[in-house]
């Protein structure tokens, strides 16, 4: 009997030290993660500080022009860190289309229509420029959902457009919600919108950006060439991807020193050019940084909006966290 007892606490105590060896592996995980992620913040808020420190050099060298062979555009990639790594990369956010321009409002003020119209047209065609896996997209199509998307950041919740979808048409879906009618915070909202497909989204989002004005003004030096799609859309058609393809190829090493130049090119010769030139220009204001830093195994991410001033200095806006 005094064998069984014995036998019986030497189980218990067994069960007991492996329960609290378990419970302890999993806390010094917690605390390793823990402590790795706090890491991948530190690691990312000093890579924001040297895409500052670079991008404010290139507004020192070349304060009124901005383009893709400056040190922001050139000095990206990997870099190792303690127990790991870090990559980064900066983003010209003026070489994208502006989800928040299309919030101009039709009124007796006819620059602001006409700046609606404009933004409407070229968002119409870059849709119709996106070529998916289920195929194009047609121009009623097209223009469905840029009024869709135009009522989801204007601010009132009935359609502006006859073409477009606001509360009501939101409501009526089988898992019901409600129009944001207020600016994008970030482009993956576009996904919302009615019309949009995930298919569609992963087409489009190269191509968008959210920034907190209302204002389209897209950098013709910053505008990647494998993006002619978003080029030929910004004079709404009037020129052919394969041009604007051309046109990129082309663009001078150091960009085109102003819109006019720009609009100088022999290629564009045929085409309205006042029509166009309130989109353009060669100067940027925004900017992200993303940061990706991967240490033991865990992985974080930082994206960071700056935003530059008038006296060429960069003021953070926004940061977002994640792992995606």
């Amino acid at each position: 009997m005094a064998l069984l007892s014995v036998l019986l606490m030497l189980t218990l105590g067994l069960l007991l030290a492996a329960a609290m060896s378990e419970k302890l592996q999993v806390l010094v995980r917690s605390s390793s993660n823990l402590q790795n992620q706090e890491q991948g913040w530190l690691y990312g808020l000093s890579a924001e500080q040297l895409a500052m420190k670079g991008l404010m050099q290139d507004f020192k060298d070349d304060p009124k022009v901005t383009h893709l062979s400056q040190y922001w555009a050139t000095q990206q990639g990997g870099l190792p860190v303690g127990d790991g790594s870090m990559e980064s990369k900066v983003r010209d956010m003026q070489s994208c289309f502006n989800l928040n321009a299309l919030s101009h409002p039709d009124t007796t003020d006819d620059n602001q229509t006409q700046k609606a119209h404009r933004n409407i047209n070229i968002f119409s065609a870059l849709l119709e420029n996106i070529e998916l896996k289920g195929g194009e997209m047609d121009s009623w199509e097209a223009e469905q959902i840029a009024q869709a998307s135009r009522d989801w950041v204007y601010p009132k919740t009935e359609p502006v457009s006859p073409r477009g979808a606001d509360d009501n048409d939101y409501l009526s879906l089988p898992v019901a919600y409600l129009a944001s009618n207020t600016d994008m915070r970030d482009e993956s909202e576009w996904r919302a919108v009615r019309g949009v497909s995930a298919l569609r989204m992963r087409g489009l989002m190269p191509y968008l950006c959210a920034l907190p004005e209302h204002e389209l003004r897209i950098n013709v030096n910053t505008v990647a060439v494998d993006q002619p799609e978003l080029f030929a859309a910004l004079f709404v058609n009037s020129i052919s991807i394969e041009q604007a393809a051309d046109i990129l190829e082309q663009r001078p090493r150091e960009g085109w020193k102003d819109v006019d130049e720009f609009l100088n090119e022999p290629a564009l010769s045929g085409v309205d050019k006042a029509l166009v030139k309130e989109s353009l220009t060669v100067k940027s204001y925004y900017f992200e940084l993303d940061a990706r830093v991967e240490i033991q195994g865990s992985s974080s991410r930082l994206r960071s909006l700056m935003v530059r001033s008038k006296d060429d200095k960069l003021l953070v806006i926004r940061r977002r966290t994640g792992e995606s």
